[in-house]
């Protein structure tokens, strides 16, 4: 995966980048126009805190491109060009195409005057692939008032500095009583599962009772409505006033660092702040807006002598993935989601299906939709065939179970949080830092956006259908 391209697609053509020059993916912002500015240069926006120009290739002439329905692309990728950082706007993420499966030729003549380095072959497609230090920014000259080295599309922006970190926040992602809820990290001391439990006789309803950790007693409360009962789960540790207090959660997704723009003030009655999480606001809580309120009548029962001084949070919580490849592109699907792999079997085809619907295939007795991934992402007619068998993945979507049609796959990855980047694109819910590479994790319900208008598609979907043999990857 080392030394490979990113590719993706700006007004539905093909493009690529040298990993190497890829600095993240981010969520579209909005830019601000500057005037006199050339038609490549969308303007300034903030882009994951930090003020960088953006570029959008559909301006220059040469290439010919235009955004369909008057919509534009909705990621930003951040390109180091030069001696800094410029924000390129994209359609959608296509993967990372290894750098031995590709052949690199000489740009096409429709590619002069456009900051394209040649065309990268693989297979029966063709693929731009863009030279960052080739963009255009324009020139000081522009704004009659100012210098040219001070203009401000003139020079990108500078590179982030390593020692110092970005205007963000990190905080816990768990779930607790069938939501998901965002912990401040700032008096979090220890994250441990919940093995044994001793009930206290007469404790207060909050309070589940009393766990070890680390050969220590830890009073554990329940502030969260957590389902998962006397036992199991596990405990956040958070520091109190009266000493370290234990509040009981279902599950540990991880931790997560957010850009401050994406952390609002919340409603009155409401946990003070809120955060943007795939799409979803989240409560953001501390110990003490759990705790606080109870601490009077829970403190006498906090053992002594547990502050826990010498507990260590880890640094790295993990989530996992199943990794793929589509093409020899590599694409992720979260773990969590996938039911079983199966060898991909005979489908029956239905006429009128939808634009993102393959038919019908019978695995273990369940009739199940069919996505192929391969034509899918490849834009292919339905019924396309393709010249390998493929695998059958079967994902949980909206209740039912879907087999999603790859060519092959990879394995189970267990990734740190640090290196999951979360997005609000259509298909992708997440992009992973994996091996030098940057790989885009699918979306289950974004896949089946366009067969969910087909009637037939949607009949198909089984209310909670699933194989009834067999489980895990196989």
């Amino acid at each position: 995966m080392i030394g490979g391209f990113l590719t993706f697609d700006i007004a539905g053509t093909p493009f690529a980048v040298d990993n190497a020059q890829v600095e993240e993916v981010a969520e579209s912002a909005r830019a601000t126009r500057l005037p006199f500015a050339p038609p490549q240069v969308e303007g300034l926006a903030n882009v994951a805190g930090r003020i960088l120009p953006v570029l959008d290739v559909t301006g220059y002439p040469a290439l010919g491109l235009a955004w369909g329905g008057g919509r534009k692309g909705g990621l930003l990728i951040v390109l180091r060009a030069g001696n800094g950082l410029v924000a390129l706007r994209a359609g959608r993420i296509g993967g990372s195409l290894a750098r031995d499966r590709v052949s690199l030729e000489a740009p096409a003549p429709e590619d002069a005057g456009a900051p394209v380095a040649g065309r990268l072959r693989h297979g029966d497609r063709s693929l731009r692939l863009l030279d960052p230090d080739q963009l255009q920014l324009g020139h000081g000259m522009a704004f009659a008032a100012l210098p040219e080295g001070e203009a401000l599309a003139g020079v990108p922006a500078d590179p982030p500095d390593p020692a110092r970190e970005r205007s963000t926040v990190r905080l816990l992602i768990v779930e607790a009583g069938g939501r998901s809820h965002a912990l401040d990290m700032g008096d979090v001391v220890l994250v441990f599962p919940v093995a044994d439990l001793r009930p206290l006789p007469n404790a207060p309803a909050l309070v589940r009772g009393m766990a070890q950790a680390q050969s220590r007693p830890v009073l554990l409360a329940d502030p969260l409505g957590a389902r998962s009962g006397l036992v199991g789960g596990y405990a956040v540790v958070h520091a109190t006033p009266c000493g370290p207090v234990g509040v009981q959660v279902d599950a540990v997704r991880g931790v997560v660092r957010f850009p401050l723009d994406r952390v609002k003030a919340g409603e009155a009655g409401a946990p003070n702040e809120i955060v943007d999480y795939d799409g979803a606001w989240l409560d953001v809580r501390s110990g003490m807006g759990m705790l606080g309120d109870h601490l009077g009548e829970i403190g006498p029962l906090i053992p002594e002598g547990g502050d826990m001084a010498d507990s260590r949070l880890p640094r790295r919580f993990f989530r996992r993935f199943l990794t793929f490849l589509v093409e020899a592109r590599v694409y992720a699907l979260e773990f969590e989601r996938v039911r079983r792999v199966v060898e991909a079997s005979d489908r029956l085809r239905l006429p009128q299906g939808a634009a993102s619907f393959d038919g019908l295939t019978d695995v273990d007795g369940a009739i199940l939709p069919i996505l192929d991934l391969r034509r899918l992402l490849a834009r292919n007619p339905v019924g396309t065939p393709s010249e390998l068998p493929g695998v059958a993945i079967l994902v949980e979507i909206d209740g039912g179970v879907v087999a999603v049609i790859a060519d092959s796959i990879q394995r189970i990855r267990k990734i740190p949080t640090d290196d999951v980047d979360p997005m609000s694109d259509r298909l992708t819910a997440a992009v992973l830092r994996l091996e030098g590479a940057l790989i885009p994790v699918l979306r289950p319900e974004g896949l089946m956006t366009d067969a969910k208008a087909t009637d037939g598609a949607t009949k198909a979907l089984p209310p909670a259908a699933a194989p009834t043999t067999g489980g895990g990857v196989r």
